[in-house]
């Protein structure tokens, strides 16, 4: 939709369409979360090269983000949920 079509709207028809988005976005970061299935003291490795090779700890789980623990050590790092990668070997429930 260009500025010109949003323009020409109402502003009744530019509150619904603003809440239809916010509904959408909301929905959007809930599938996010969900499809990661993070979960406090899941064993994780970060996509990102401050953090390549280390084993972490979720230890919070945010909307967006998750606060993950440097195993063995008391180091935490705030990583946004879509950086997060879960491996089957590292997962602490294998008897979901």
């Amino acid at each position: 939709m260009t500025q010109a079509q949003l323009n020409q709207l109402t502003l009744e028809q530019l509150s619904a369409l603003n809440k239809l988005v916010v509904d959408t976005i909301k929905l959007k970061r809930k599938q996010l979360i969900a499809q990661f299935e993070l979960n406090i003291g899941d064993k994780v490795k970060v996509n990102h090269p401050k953090l390549q090779g280390r084993n972490l700890i979720v230890k919070k789980v945010k909307r967006t983000t998750a606060t993950l623990q440097v195993e063995g050590t008391f180091v935490s790092y705030n990583v946004p949920i879509s950086l997060i990668e879960i491996s089957q070997l590292y997962s602490h429930c294998t008897n979901k």
